[in-house]
């Protein structure tokens, strides 16, 4: 700790030993890494009074704790610090008291409230622990097996299916595709990578989605029937041996009941406009996904090169992602965003490339979709709008719903929201339609129910008036007017 260095005038390296900023210090001439060396800085350490402690080491492991809304983090200086923080983008609440002490406890419990108060929702809970997912085993290095489940998943990543090739028909996965079904596949690997693909049998299969989510079922079956083709297409497997053949998930019924990404209400558009005023990057983002339709694929990268003007009018020109570049949405710039995108100038927060971005040197950069939407995220929680399942498409959504209602057709909606499948826009069109013929139903029931008042009927006579009410015209009978004698 003692130990230090410098250079002569010549260039020779020189060490030494000092114990305090500006005290003397005593050098060493003995070779260094020798055991001479070491006696003589123990010398020079009891010489100069100080106190001999252990070496540099680094600090050990960074422990979590197990509660789901406190931090753990190591400052520069190896200070562990505790704190709370409900998500990602919101404020921290820093703990001050000893870890895993009653005090500790108690001043997370504080925090964790203060949080859930201001920008928790359904899903929050003061004692929620983390989800730990269970490790998954490491996968062989040497190369594999031939006709083993890990050979064949080998091959298929470096086939046509998998990386795309126009010349043969395959367009091949995208980024975040590939990544989610190596996920898939791969926590299938471990116990079965080295066996022959025999085992992977429609039992095995159901199985393993018995043991998933509706959705993840769902998401591993697509992942499997994908590689089961290639290994069709390329004459490793019989059409007749298809494992995958007469398999069904739940995920299409739970998507259906759950309804998706929930779509923005009025009131949530109202609390976000509130809180972000034009001339803001928060509110810059909300106009792009509102006024554009864009999915987060292509806003996330939507700039002015894509401003176009089409017979004498601007217009939004954009290849979507999802298509890869085969579908092209155009669609005349609302007024409304024509008025945030010139607050958004006059205010200097829009970028060259993109009109939203990181921000550095005074530059606006483009992010990667999955930055883009936790970025609009953390602005919508900020504003009160923090449901789990609202995010960047819900406005898509409700967007999809505004034009059904305003009698878009088919055709104009998918020229609009980059639709290239029909069902989509006539999903929403019927669902409008529905409403609309309840709403002009009711009304038809209400009127024909105000033509056949049954006030009219059930009036009583005047007490003085026989026979013809001259009123109403209502007849009455003469007996019922009679009066009694006793």
């Amino acid at each position: 700790m003692y130990l230090y260095f410098d250079y002569s005038p010549l260039g020779a390296l020189r060490w030494y030993v000092k114990v305090s900023r500006k005290g003397r210090r005593i050098g060493i001439r003995e070779e260094y890494g020798t055991q001479a060396f070491d006696a003589a800085y123990d010398a020079a350490v009891a010489a100069l009074g100080g106190v001999m402690r252990k070496r540099r080491a680094e600090p050990d492991p960074l422990v979590q704790p197990e509660r789901r809304y406190v931090q753990a983090d190591r400052s520069q200086r190896g200070q562990t610090r505790y704190y709370v923080q409900l998500r990602n983008g919101l404020p921290k609440i820093r703990i001050i008291a000893e870890f895993n002490s009653k005090e500790f406890n108690d001043e997370c419990d504080a925090a964790i409230i203060e949080q859930i108060a201001l920008y928790g929702d359904a899903t929050d809970h003061v004692n929620a622990q983390k989800q730990r997912n269970e490790p998954r085993g490491e996968l062989p290095t040497e190369p594999p097996k031939p006709h083993t489940l890990r050979w064949y998943w080998t091959l298929y990543k470096q086939s046509d299916h998998w990386l795309g090739d126009l010349s043969v028909g395959h367009e091949g996965l995208s980024d975040s595709t590939r990544r989610q079904r190596t996920g898939l596949i791969e926590s299938l690997l471990p116990e079965n990578g080295e066996k022959p693909f025999a085992v992977l049998t429609r039992n095995a299969i159901r199985a393993e989605m018995k043991a998933r989510t509706p959705s993840q079922a769902g998401n591993l079956l697509s992942a499997l029937r994908g590689m089961i083709r290639w290994m069709i297409d390329e004459g490793h497997l019989e059409e007749d041996d298809d494992p995958a053949i007469g398999l069904k998930s739940g995920k299409a019924k739970a998507s259906r009941e759950t309804g998706g990404f929930l779509p923005w209400t009025d009131d949530d558009m109202a609390r976000y406009r509130a809180k972000w005023p034009l001339g803001t990057e928060a509110r810059l983002m909300f106009d792009i996904l509102h006024y554009t339709f864009l999915r987060l694929g292509d806003a996330h990268r939507f700039g002015p090169p894509h401003l176009r003007q089409i017979v004498r009018q601007m217009a939004v020109r954009i290849a979507t992602e999802k298509s890869q570049g085969n579908t092209t949405v155009t669609v005349p710039v609302h007024p409304q965003f024509a008025e945030s995108l010139q607050a958004a100038r006059a205010a200097g927060i829009i970028g060259a490339e993109v009109f939203t971005g990181k921000r550095l040197r005074g530059r606006v950069l483009p992010m990667n979709k999955k930055g883009w939407a936790a970025k609009f995220k953390k602005y919508a929680v900020l504003a009160g709008v923090n449901e789990p399942k609202k995010s960047c498409h819900g406005v898509r959504k409700a967007r999809a719903e505004v034009a059904a209602y305003a009698d878009c057709t088919e055709s104009q909606m998918m020229a609009m929201f980059g639709w290239t499948d029909p069902k989509m826009p006539a999903h929403y069109i019927a669902q409008a339609n529905r409403e609309k013929l309840g709403i002009t139903g009711m009304e038809k029931v209400v009127a024909f129910d105000q033509s056949q008042s049954l006030d009219d009927f059930m009036r009583l006579p005047d007490a003085n008036s026989t026979g013809t009410s001259g009123a109403n015209k209502v007849v009455t009978l003469r007996s019922n007017s009679r009066k009694k004698t006793l």
